[in-house]
């Protein structure tokens, strides 16, 4: 079975029409193929409901052992945890910006605080992914600076490779970020 490449995106799903898309378009192109699903965004974004989709792509065969993952913001928390209950292995796994994690204080009083709540990942998840023998990468960049702990700690809880950008904030439609060629890269160089 060929290596391919599978897409888990963000809380707000900016992910499919921004880099994601991006990937898509440049690894189809070389022949791979390139599975970006559309997961349930904002409020209504749920673990179950990830794992319900993710079921079915792993019985398409979608979402395999030669699959490298690559998952954006909450996708992260979101994958971990399914990787630990399915005992799933991917080829490679790529976090980029891991969101909701980790419980860290927040502000915020709207829709997001119960939808973190849920997605918190809990240390048997973190265990089984820093032990699963498959390479691992989390990118990250500079507006979560003021957060920098948070990224450190899932590298080290994960045993991924850290690879810090410049100037991609949280690798999201607030701000523009339509491609990321250093992921490109490091995707090719997986392949």
């Amino acid at each position: 079975m060929e290596k391919n490449i599978f897409i888990l995106h963000s809380l707000n799903g900016d992910t499919l029409s921004m880099w994601g898309k991006d990937i898509k378009d440049e690894f189809s192109q070389k022949g791979f193929n390139v599975t970006l699903p559309e997961f349930p965004i904002r409020a209504d974004s749920k673990y179950e409901k990830f794992e319900t989709i993710l079921e079915k792509y792993i019985e398409n065969g979608d979402l395999n052992s030669n699959s490298i993952v690559i998952a954006h913001s909450i996708g992260n928390a979101y994958f971990v945890r399914f990787c630990e209950e399915k005992n799933f292995v991917p080829n490679s796994y790529i976090a980029v910006a891991p969101g909701a994690v980790y419980e860290y204080p927040s502000s915020r009083t709207d829709y997001i605080v119960e939808v973190k709540k849920q997605a918190y990942v809990k240390k048997k998840s973190l265990d089984y992914m820093k032990n699963i023998e498959c390479e691992k990468y989390c990118l990250y960049s500079d507006e979560d600076d003021k957060n920098i702990e948070k990224f450190t700690r899932f590298i080290d809880d994960t045993n991924s490779k850290g690879i810090y950008l410049k100037n991609y904030n949280h690798f999201d439609g607030y701000h523009d970020i339509y491609k990321v060629p250093e992921l490109n890269e490091l995707i090719n160089s997986l392949l």
